[in-house]
């Protein structure tokens, strides 16, 4: 009678048991989160925007928490960006845990992929969550481009960072005044495909639009001011550090501050 009953419960809880911390099963409530927050956008237009952006949140919890009130604190905020690396190991569970917090966030939040999203199973997780690892949005304007740029996850494969997608993202000018690149690792990085590295730059400079490239993997603060074709390069803080970054755009200009 025993044993009947243990089969009886196996089988009656199998679709809540986790047969691997590697399986992918997510529930419908954190798939597309990507596509859920770009349609949450405001389609009035704007003459200044306004940006937060965090990355490398990781396994600090804590301090995310942490941020997120700071943020939440934050008036007139359009979006948050999260330049990557949302989780530690790729684990779904981490994916869920991390999802959860970000979700306490009053903006709506976009996040491109990071390398440690990719470990094991996780990028696939992170497509059933996020959405493509490659993806764009306009806002006020304003073209938003997220890339994937871990080419070392890639065995640096020729198409990571996926150059022809960026150059066909960047060439529809008719319909943006400005791009603004977001991405985890910098081409400045040795995880970034050296091979790649001087075609993605004359890539970014060729339709003379890009504002400003914005990238993490650093865990720290970075600021390259704009360069000779007028394109400033940002690097996040971790969230570890309890900071961010707040970026106004209007026009051809943009200004920032760091929030303590």
């Amino acid at each position: 009678i025993l044993s009947i009953a243990l089969v009886i419960l196996m089988f009656w809880s199998c679709d809540k048991f986790e047969y691997s911390n590697y399986q992918v099963n997510l529930d419908k409530k954190y798939a597309n989160t990507n596509a859920k927050n770009i349609e949450r956008l405001s389609a009035m237009h704007k003459d200044t925007i306004t940006i937060a952006v965090i990355g490398d949140s990781q396994r600090f919890y804590d301090a995310t928490n942490e941020i997120i009130k700071k943020i939440n604190r934050t008036p007139d905020i359009d979006f948050v960006a999260h330049t990557g690396d949302l989780v530690d190991f790729g684990l779904q569970k981490e994916y869920e845990w991390m999802h959860d917090e970000l979700a306490t966030i009053k903006y709506p939040y976009m996040a491109v992929v990071g390398n440690h999203d990719l470990i094991g199973n996780g990028g696939d997780v992170y497509e059933h969550m996020y959405g493509d690892f490659n993806f764009s949005f306009t806002y006020s304007g304003n073209k938003f481009i997220f890339i994937n740029t871990n080419s070392r996850e890639f065995n640096f494969d020729k198409n990571v960072p996926n150059i022809g997608w960026l150059d066909n993202e960047l060439a529809d000018t008719a319909n943006y005044n400005n791009a603004i690149i977001v991405c985890h690792v910098s081409h400045h990085n040795e995880d970034f495909n050296s091979d790649l590295k001087d075609d993605f730059i004359q890539t970014v400079r060729k339709y003379n639009k890009v504002l400003l490239s914005i990238n993490g993997h650093f865990h720290d603060f970075g600021y390259i001011p704009p360069d000779d074709d007028n394109i400033a390069f940002f690097n996040t803080y971790s969230t570890k550090k309890e900071k961010f970054i707040l970026i106004k755009i209007w026009g051809n200009e943009f200004s920032f501050e760091i929030i303590e």
